[in-house]
Formats: C-alpha cells, structure tokens, sequence
C-alpha cells in the first residue's frame, strides 16, 4: 500500500477512528494520555478534508459517552477500582490521592476543574462514581470540562499545522 493509499483511508476513516481513540482514551484504555492525542488530531485535522469544528464535535461526543460510561461503572463498582489501581499501579497513587482531595475540597465543581488538569482529569469519573456525584450535576460539569479541554488541545495542534506548514 502506498503512502498517498494510507492517507486516504485515514481521512475516510478518520472520524471514527478518532472517535474510537478518543472514546478509549476516556476510559483509560489508550495508555497514551489525552495531552498527546488531542493535539495530535487538531495536527492532522489541517491535512484532512475535515473541518476542524466537526473533528471537535465528535470528540466532544466521544468524550462524553467515555466518561458516563466509566461513571456508570465507577458508581457501581468504584470503590474497588480505585483499590486496584492504587495497588497495582504505584505511579497513579499521586494523581489518586490528589483527584481525592480536590472531589472533597470541590464537589462536582471538581468535574469541570479535574477535565482540564492533567493526570488528574484521568480519574475525576473514577471519584465522581466513587463519590456518588448525582448523574445530572456530573454530566453539566464534565461536558463543560470537555469543550474547554477538547477545544484548547485540539486548536494548539491545529495552530501548530498552520505555522508549520
């Protein structure tokens, strides 16, 4: 297959790959970090026969079926993920016991402030479950999170295409 072939796929594919990867990222499942991602496809968004406000829809759109689903489970179930991932992953103890305090200091409002704080926006559905964070309130908060985070990284790699090219 030639490059000009695999460029093509992508860009007929590329929305829902990018909502796909977007949707995994949000559920902690990509093992690459959103501040990675999203500037990535604002980055490609230039070279593509997409417009930018449409790639951002479906990321928003991604985004937040991502992280009502890992709520739903979270509610469920989130007293023993935390557990889990405070003991099998060391690294994320940091990240877990500062989204912990700041859902205490914050409340739901944490859910719009954690979506754009790196490391901490990775676990702010885990404590919103875990907390029991009333489903409507979570879901106002965390979109507004999403538009802001979602819009910010995917303009900064959208901006860098512009300038580079």
């Amino acid at each position: 297959m030639f490059t000009t072939e695999i460029l093509e796929k992508l860009d007929l594919f590329g929305p829902y790959l990018i909502f796909l990867l977007i949707f995994l990222e949000g559920l902690n499942l990509t093992g690459i970090p959103a501040i990675v991602i999203m500037p990535a496809i604002g980055f490609s968004i230039y070279t593509s026969s997409y417009s930018f406000f449409f790639i951002y829809l479906i990321s928003v759109l991604a985004a937040i079926l991502a992280c009502l689903a890992y709520y739903a489970v979270s509610y469920k179930f989130g007293g023993a993920l935390y557990d889990f991932f405070y003991q099998k992953f060391p690294s994320t103890q940091k990240s877990l016991d500062k989204a912990t305090e700041l859902s205490h200091r914050f409340g739901p409002l944490m859910c719009l402030i954690g979506r754009v704080v790196p490391t901490v926006r990775t676990f702010i559905s885990l404590m919103s479950g875990i907390f029991k964070i009333p489903l409507t309130k979570y879901a106002i908060y965390s979109t507004g999170g999403i538009l802001i985070w979602n819009f910010v990284t995917l303009s900064i790699g959208y901006i860098v295409a512009i300038i580079s090219n």
